[in-house]
């Protein structure tokens, strides 16, 4: 067992899980993080994202996996209507009066807008993240703090531990995905990386193209935090309850 597989077994088991995830080791995309050579960059990138489409089915059910363990509720979806069926079914559920999505543009695909809706739901979409507008700025916090529900696509996720990555830019605010107490986030199987070494390689090959977002969070389940005795509490800093909703493609 290599030092890095020691490690996250030891972080599994004080988490008081069961199922021990040993790395892949078959990407070939290591030293991502070193090199400066933009040249290498690329190729590290390209390589990454050719074995995410290679592997696309078995990642997606790693990535499945290994968010039901971190707290997402993960469903299926054969189809965009039924995405938006399942996007509608939460809303209900949980008795939303506002929704804030984001500009990505698998929600345009799937028709979130009228999924939403036809609930009898308000919508907000999220138009000026990063605007200088005060009024703007504050206008666009109070949707995000009053709203029920959050809906984003997904730039990146990671199979290895269950994360979904988002940039925050114009037309994604982070408190899309941070404030409103349920999270919504719509994933397509191409967009799911192997581990976290793939995802530096993209995230440097966009530095050194300059096309670097600037940020990014990666969210791993609802929002959790725990005292000094160590007793958790979910939902202080963030969402109370995360849906990772895939869009098949077998």
């Amino acid at each position: 067992m290599t030092d890095r597989e020691k490690f996250i077994s030891n972080v599994t088991a004080s988490l008081g899980r069961s199922t021990v995830l040993v790395p892949s080791d078959e990407s070939g995309t290591d030293s991502t993080a070193i090199f400066e050579d933009a040249a290498t960059a690329k190729s590290h990138a390209d390589r990454a994202m050719s074995y995410a489409s290679e592997r696309s089915t078995e990642l997606i059910d790693r990535m499945a996996n290994m968010a039901a363990v971190n707290g997402w509720k993960v469903h299926r979806a054969g189809n965009p209507e039924d995405a938006a069926d399942l996007i509608a079914d939460i809303s209900e559920q949980k008795g939303a009066k506002s929704v804030l999505r984001s500009t990505h543009e698998v929600l345009t695909e799937i028709g979130v807008d009228s999924a939403v809706t036809n609930t009898g739901a308000t919508l907000g979409v999220t138009e000026h993240s990063g605007s200088i507008d005060a009024n703007k700025i504050e206008q666009a916090k109070s949707d995000a703090f009053t709203a029920d529900i959050g809906i984003t696509g997904v730039d990146y996720a990671i199979a290895e531990t269950g994360t979904v990555v988002l940039h925050p830019r114009s037309g994604l605010s982070r408190l899309v995905s941070l404030a409103p107490p349920t999270h919504i986030a719509v994933l397509r199987p191409n967009e799911v990386l192997d581990s976290l070494t793939e995802l530096f390689a993209m995230e440097r090959n966009d530095y050194l193209s300059g096309d670097l977002a600037g940020s990014m969070n990666l969210i791993s389940g609802p929002s959790k935090t725990a005292d000094i005795e160590g007793t958790t509490v979910t939902g202080i800093h963030g969402p109370l309850e995360v849906h990772l909703i895939i869009l098949e493609n077998r």
